[in-house]
């Protein structure tokens, strides 16, 4: 029970990293065309703070995400190609993590996310 409660936040941290992120450059650029040249841009401090705090929050929790099978990082790929049985690439498991199985990408063992 613990172990899925950690996996479905890793995805999620990662799910969040990239809103915030796509966050940031909507207010950057918003910001630069629309404020005043003397405005604060606090914000973007706060928003890229917690795009750093997410993308950590990953990293610590992806080392518990493993496959069952190959027990490699589901979501972390490295630099080697991803399995040919496989989804492509980490982000296509991350995008399919709630849909209930994904493909390992180190393995190509399908791996049952509803459970766990």
């Amino acid at each position: 029970m613990q172990n899925s409660i950690v996996r479905k936040l890793d995805v999620l941290s990662v799910f969040i990293a990239w809103t915030l992120l796509i966050v940031f450059f909507v207010s950057l650029g918003y910001g630069k065309v629309f404020s005043e040249p003397n405005a604060s841009a606090s914000h973007l401090i706060y928003i890229f703070g917690a795009f750093s705090v997410s993308v950590v929050l990953h990293i610590v929790l992806a080392f518990f995400n493993r496959c069952p099978h190959c027990n490699k990082c589901l979501i972390v790929q490295g630099f080697k190609t991803p399995h040919p049985v496989s989804s492509g690439s980490w982000d296509k498991v991350v995008w399919r993590w709630f849909s209930g199985s994904i493909v390992c990408i180190h393995c190509g063992q399908r791996v049952v996310t509803n459970g766990l």
